[in-house]
């Protein structure tokens, strides 16, 4: 009896087929995508918050090794306070520069020019933050106090905020480094946030602790120009909030 071996022949993928998988790998990446770009945000969030409480300590720092004097939170302003990066006025090639920040009066407690900067921020500023003008910052805006003991309110007095400035046209040039708020009951955004990672904006606090703003208004999602006027206030109350001053202490 002879044994007949039969060759079959492998069966390929039908149309059917490769387009049914096509559609799953589809979905599956119209699902994971969403949660990656979460992900993505909330890290860039808190690398940001680890920036702005690092840049906290050593601002407190200086302040401690002064007398108690705030550094200038203005880096154009030509006052005998030392700002915490050098801007134009202070003459030299500052301005958008590492050596304005190395020459800044934060850096030496920081040695590190990476944290100036929001892990989200695509631009080619090299300071993505701006400091709460009511700590020694621009006094054309409710005033201003030169002392941390001044502060009444340190755990609800913010310091850094994720600042995105275009003035002078230029969206990558640099930060002017002092962020403008007035007080309530004013609906005017002076300076307005960077939203770097999300529509939300990571704040320093003068006590060393750091957060989150989450803003909830289009209207706030989508300022392009300083001095703008709102007509529902409710974000900008967040940072009024949180911005210390007589009104607030």
């Amino acid at each position: 009896m002879s044994v007949q071996f039969v060759k079959r022949r492998g069966r390929g993928f039908t149309l059917v087929e490769l387009l049914v998988v096509i559609a799953i790998i589809a979905v599956l990446i119209a699902i994971l995508l969403p949660m990656l770009q979460k992900a993505k945000l909330a890290a860039q969030r808190t690398a940001c918050m680890s920036n702005t409480r690092q840049l906290t300590i050593a601002y407190r720092m200086y302040a401690e090794d002064n007398h108690g004097y705030l550094p200038m939170g203005w880096p154009d302003s030509t006052t005998n306070f030392y700002p915490w990066f050098l801007g134009t006025a202070w003459g030299g090639q500052y301005g958008n520069t590492d050596l304005a920040i190395q020459k800044g009066c934060l850096f030496n407690y920081v040695k590190s020019l990476g944290i100036f900067k929001c892990p989200g921020d695509l631009g080619l500023r090299k300071v993505s933050y701006g400091i709460n003008c009511y700590l020694n910052g621009e006094p054309n805006f409710g005033g201003t106090v030169l002392k941390m003991s001044k502060v009444k309110h340190p755990v609800s007095t913010f310091v850094f905020i994720d600042e995105y400035d275009k003035r002078g046209g230029d969206i990558n040039g640099y930060n002017l480094g002092s962020f403008a708020i007035l007080p309530t009951p004013s609906n005017d955004w002076v300076d307005y946030p960077g939203m770097f990672h999300g529509y939300a904006s990571a704040v320093s606090f003068l006590d060393g602790h750091a957060d989150v703003l989450v803003w909830d208004l289009q209207q706030t999602r989508h300022l392009w120009n300083n001095d703008t006027n709102v007509t529902d206030p409710r974000d900008i109350r967040k940072l009024q909030k949180i911005r210390g001053g007589p009104a607030v202490d």
